[in-house]
């Protein structure tokens, strides 16, 4: 009984049939224009779904094989250049740290020196399980005693007896001939001295200064002492052809 109350709608084909009975040809004509307009609206919104799902599909994806292989290369190709780089900065870094950390020792040293009023000496060894500069009463000691100042090199830098080109060095220290390597002695005043007559009591004034160098695969590490006493570590940043005035450059 409902349905029977109910009209059809238009736009569908039993209310189509049933809405033309009777209807001038220009309400058929309507009626048919409108039911074309339906069908091409719903066909329309299939095509939209659809570009949508496969849209959506598409930037789900991820990435190809040829993709992953570019970026694999290009990680590569950063880790060649990088890596070296990272190594010898490392390298630097071990052998500034060594220069520096001697340069302090050496003005330890001095500072006991004064304050106990008695002769001080620094030595150094080469060891296979890391280089050392120690303070000593007696620079005959070439071992290290437990509970004397000291400082523990990386193994990658040792100590060495000769050196490269170091007339830029000796002229900072004005001297003709300085002292290269061996015992490094601080008398009462703080002034670098050397022992007198096997006593290392007595360490007369040292006119000549002291250099020491040290060499690892980052270069080469110079710790100079002035007669009078100042201390200062250098680096060698060119070993011929110098633009410094001296064949071989210290900074």
């Amino acid at each position: 009984m409902l349905a029977c109350l109910v009209p059809p709608s238009p736009f569908t084909s039993a209310g189509l049939d049933l809405n033309l009975k009777g209807r001038s040809s220009s309400a058929v004509a309507a009626v048919s224009h409108f039911h074309g307009l339906r069908e091409k609206l719903m066909s329309l919104n299939y095509l939209d779904k659809k570009n949508g799902m496969a849209a959506t599909r598409t930037n789900e994806s991820g990435f190809s094989m040829i993709e992953m292989m570019i970026v694999c290369v290009i990680m590569a190709i950063i880790a060649g250049i990088a890596v070296p780089n990272i190594f010898q900065t490392y390298r630097n870094y071990q052998l500034d740290a060594a220069g520096h950390s001697v340069a302090s020792l050496l003005q330890q040293a001095r500072i006991q020196a004064v304050k106990t009023n008695q002769p001080a000496y620094v030595n150094y060894t080469n060891a296979a399980g890391g280089n050392l500069a120690f303070v000593t009463n007696d620079p005959a000691n070439t071992t290290y005693t437990a509970g004397e100042p000291d400082v523990q090199l990386s193994p990658a830098v040792t100590f060495q007896a000769t050196s490269p080109d170091h007339a830029q060095l000796d002229a900072y220290l004005n001297v003709t001939t300085p002292q290269v390597g061996g015992s490094m002695g601080f008398n009462a005043r703080g002034l670098p001295c050397t022992e007198s007559g096997g006593n290392p009591t007595v360490c007369a004034s040292a006119a000549v200064g002291f250099e020491w160098f040290m060499q690892s695969a980052g270069g080469w590490e110079a710790v100079t002492v002035t007669p009078s006493g100042r201390i200062k570590s250098w680096r060698l940043s060119m070993a011929t052809g110098g633009t410094c005035g001296y064949t071989a450059c210290w900074l």
